[in-house]
């Protein structure tokens, strides 16, 4: 496990290719804050999430979580390690400024009472290749290393499917990418569908959220259920691969308002997955949301 924000993320997302290439369960924490480059450094952004998704080169997936604020990055760790270590895949956790330099009370769990997921190690021998996938989760077979017999060669060169040696066979690189997408894309089917955090499952309005924007969304959409107004609040803890009711989720609303601070970042992929209409509401001059901005917006559109 590591951390940093995203000027770092960025100068080792070749390190995070090799460990999608090598298959390891690797999570890295981006506290993300204004950019580009040194940007400014004590305050608070969004920007990361193309990064986080798209940002390495070649088919490169991996899973991607983020935390709504400081009590949640501790349930959304757990997610995290149970997932890379599931599918032997890296995970990256957004957090951003605001929620690092943010606290909040929390009532710290009994950790023996939390769900188990031991990891499983190879001490099989016969017939053993690195190339050897559970069927289910097409996770590689983890093999302590220096254990004799089960011994192989890593790097970043690409593998073969069936024995892990170097392969440069061309019909062999369509496979392998096509077993590193649908290992990420299986993911799906082990998160839980995506809820509704306040108000109806379908309706005239729903505002879509990621990360610490949880606050200001929840509490403007709370105002206007008092108010009367049909509008929904779904916040999204994975962000890749998505929960897989979440396009017939969007659909059921005739408008989708999705506030981030960036330009618009999960906006294109919701649009890009689901084909839905979806509006920005976008803020980046470092500080988050208020309760207020939020509101207007949406009586705006309630109004129109």
């Amino acid at each position: 496990m590591t951390s940093s924000s995203g000027p770092g993320v960025a100068l080792k997302g070749e390190a995070i290719g090799l460990a999608i290439s090598v298959e390891l369960p690797l999570i890295v924490v981006n506290s993300q804050r204004a950019g580009p480059s040194t940007g400014m450094p004590t305050k608070t952004e969004q920007s990361d999430l193309y990064q986080a998704v798209y940002g390495r080169n070649a088919d490169a997936p991996l899973a991607v979580l983020s935390a709504n604020g400081p009590a949640d990055c501790f349930d959304v760790a757990i997610e995290a390690a149970r997932i890379a270590t599931k599918y032997m895949t890296p995970v990256i956790l957004l957090t951003d400024g605001y929620i690092a330099n943010a606290s909040e009370p929390w009532n710290i769990p009994d950790v023996d009472a939390l769900p188990k997921f031991p990891v499983e190690f190879r001490k099989d021998t016969e017939n053993f290749t690195p190339a050897d996938r559970d069927p289910e989760t097409l996770a590689r077979t983890w093999a302590i290393p220096g254990s004799t017999g089960l011994s192989h060669r890593i790097g970043g060169i690409e593998k073969s499917s069936t024995t892990g040696n170097i392969s440069y066979d061309p019909e062999n690189h369509q496979i392998m990418t096509d077993i590193r997408r649908n290992k990420i894309l299986g993911i799906a089917k082990d998160i839980p569908l995506q809820a509704v955090d306040c108000g109806n499952e379908s309706g005239k309005i729903a505002v879509v959220g990621w990360g610490s924007t949880y606050g200001p969304i929840s509490r403007a959409v709370e105002i206007l259920n008092d108010d009367g107004h049909d509008v929904s609040h779904i916040h999204i803890r994975h962000i890749w691969p998505l929960p897989s009711n979440l396009g017939d989720l969007l659909r059921g609303f005739e408008q989708v308002l999705v506030p981030e601070m960036n330009t618009g970042q999960l906006i294109t992929v919701l649009r890009a997955e689901y084909l839905v209409p979806a509006e920005g509401l976008n803020k980046v001059n470092g500080q988050p949301f208020k309760v207020a901005e939020i509101e207007a917006a949406l009586r705006a559109r309630l109004e129109n």
